[in-house]
């Protein structure tokens, strides 16, 4: 499992764009992932790739939130006499 996020700056035609890079599960692998967010100069685009990165980190917690849990649960059934 591979976990992370970021911002790229893209240059197209003497303009800069957000990219917003991700790492998703296709076909039991990790594979990174680029989404168009917006144009650097604009705050709409700046807010949106914000939006996105904390959205991004609230389901990475909740899905170690989930793992950990399941993995407390087998340790206490395996420890407990």
């Amino acid at each position: 499992m591979e976990i992370g996020c970021g911002a790229r700056i893209r240059d197209f035609g003497g303009r800069r764009y957000f990219y917003f890079w991700h790492y998703e599960r296709d076909s039991g692998r990790s594979v990174r992932k680029e989404d168009y967010v917006g144009r650097v100069d604009s705050e709409r685009g700046r807010s949106v790739l914000l939006r996105r990165m904390a959205a991004y980190h609230r389901k990475a917690e909740q899905e170690f939130a989930r793992r950990r849990a399941r993995i407390e649960g087998f340790v206490a059934a395996h420890t407990s006499t």
